[in-house]
């Protein structure tokens, strides 16, 4: 097993690998946007096998067994399966407490070890390509009373307590999530920047995208809307319309097997006047939700204070058209936000808030924390406005003009 703390490369049979997933205590992000180190890491997942141990011992199991993609995420880290197109055929992990193994087709062991695993403390059970998982799976459930995060044979099923466990990032998980958030607002508001008047949708959110990928994140939705098409549809994509007169551009992406979300607005020349009218009720509504945002709020109650800025601003019924939020980490949605949301607010969650108003939207992701929100998707030389509420303020992104 190698120990301690690799640089930026691993070597497999004398061709360099970059490391991208493993982090030094305050990730620092070179000009390719990579991050390098391991002993933080390692630490993490051993803080989690002792969370598994307990689960176990609550549940009366020996094992756990883990087949959804964000719950190998969670246990390693950040390790994410690539390339894999058949779900039933990908990586998977086995623990017991004290050991963890990755389960892994001969396809897959190679990369994984190289640059997601190396020197943190998994060993390996692999099944060749062409012969399926599923023995492998029954050869370690057999004579063993085993958990699984999804309903599988005769085991256990443990999917809700792990979502519970998962939804509260550690610190280094937050350490990640921060980086990330940092490349989500920079691609939105690079391409703002740039792009000429007359691209279409399409040729806006390949920019997008090509930030993101560029810079390691992976894009899992792109939209951009122009000229009012978020007036009709809230939850929009890319078209071949042209960007004339102004555009709403969001983005989440996923990076170190986390996911973040943001939102932002630009125009070309004056700010049409609706759409003015439409992205100030939006920044008041999200600077509602956010003197909200504290560890033991609940969310219905968010909801309904967000509902009378609605009411006040002309937009009685706008909160209706799309959701307001989700609790986010290793999914784009862990918890939706509704007024049924029974939970409250926990310090360590991750929530993204996306206020709709008209063709206006304005979304940003944040951690909860005892101090307040803490913004992890900020604004960088960009347009800002400031709302006061209650004797507090709040900064939010205002429309670019170009």
């Amino acid at each position: 097993m190698v120990r301690g703390r690799p640089g930026p490369f691993s070597l497999r049979g004398g061709v360099p690998v970059a490391v991208e997933t493993l982090l030094p205590p305050t990730p620092k992000v070179n000009e390719t946007g990579t991050q390098t180190g391991s002993s933080d890491r390692r630490a993490d997942i051993d803080a989690k096998m002792v969370r598994v141990a307990a689960l176990l011992q609550e549940v009366g199991c020996e094992g756990l067994l883990l087949l959804e993609p964000e719950n190998l995420a969670w246990l390693s880290s950040g390790a994410t399966a690539r390339g894999s197109l058949d779900p039933s055929q990908a990586p998977a992990v086995f623990c017991n407490g004290d050991a963890r193994w990755l389960l892994s087709a001969n396809v897959d062991t190679q990369r994984l070890f190289d640059e997601e695993l190396d020197g943190l403390g998994f060993q390996l059970k692999e099944w060749p390509w062409h012969w399926g998982r599923e023995q492998l799976l029954a050869d370690l459930c057999q004579n063993r009373r085993v958990a699984c995060d999804v309903p599988f044979a005769d085991t256990k099923t443990v999917g809700d307590q792990l979502r519970a466990l998962r939804r509260t990032l550690t610190v280094y998980e937050q350490a990640c999530h921060r980086v990330l958030g940092q490349l989500v607002s920079h691609a939105l508001e690079a391409t703002c920047r740039t792009i000429e008047q007359g691209a279409t949708e399409r040729e806006t959110a390949g920019q997008i995208s090509h930030r993101l990928m560029h810079r390691g994140a992976v894009p899992l939705t792109v939209g951009v809307a122009a000229d009012g098409r978020s007036r009709l549809y809230r939850q929009f994509g890319f078209t071949s319309t042209p960007l004339r007169k102004y555009a709403v551009l969001s983005a989440t992406a996923r990076k170190y097997g986390l996911v973040a979300s943001a939102t932002r607005s630009l125009a070309f020349g004056a700010v049409d006047e609706e759409f003015r009218k439409d992205h100030n009720a939006v920044c008041r509504v999200s600077a509602s939700y956010l003197a909200s945002t504290w560890p033991d709020a609940v969310p219905r109650e968010i909801l309904l204070a967000g509902k009378r800025i609605y009411l006040i601003s002309g937009y009685e019924h706008e909160w209706q058209l799309a959701p307001q939020g989700y609790v986010l980490g290793r999914l784009p949605v862990e918890l939706p936000i509704t007024p049924k949301t029974e939970e409250l607010f926990r310090s360590g969650w991750a929530v993204y808030w996306n206020a709709n108003a008209g063709a206006a939207a304005g979304g940003d992701t944040y951690h909860i924390t005892d101090k307040g929100p803490e913004l992890i998707t900020p604004t960088e030389n960009w347009a800002l406005k400031r709302i006061r509420i209650q004797g507090a303020e709040f900064v939010r992104p205002d429309i670019l003009q170009r």
